[in-house]
């Protein structure tokens, strides 16, 4: 089952924070939350505003769009539909070059 993102974009902030070496505490006293709204944001119970992801990414040194990028943490069914969705909208002239960057790692 695909998660949804807002346990996807929770478990982006957790990662992020433990790889800063943070506790959820310090984290909600730097971008001025209470620690439950770490929490709740952590375990994909609520979505932050774009205001709150803004100074997360800036409390945890990131780009906002960093905190966006959580392929890595998908299925590996999920991750092989969502690349063939992205394959299936290429011209033919793209879908050669990612033929061409794939077959790098296979052969």
């Amino acid at each position: 089952m695909k998660k949804d993102i807002k346990k996807l974009f929770g478990l982006k902030i957790k990662e992020i924070r433990i790889k800063k070496g943070l506790r959820q505490c310090n984290l909600a006293d730097l971008v001025d939350v209470d620690p439950k709204t770490i929490s709740c944001i952590e375990s994909g119970k609520n979505f932050p505003s774009p205001n709150l992801i803004y100074r997360l990414a800036t409390a945890l040194k990131v780009e906002p769009k960093d905190l966006f990028e959580f392929y890595h943490l998908q299925s590996e069914k999920d991750l092989k539909k969502d690349i063939t969705a992205m394959l299936d909208k290429l011209s033919k002239e793209n879908l050669s070059l990612v033929y061409k960057f794939i077959r790098t790692f296979v052969l």
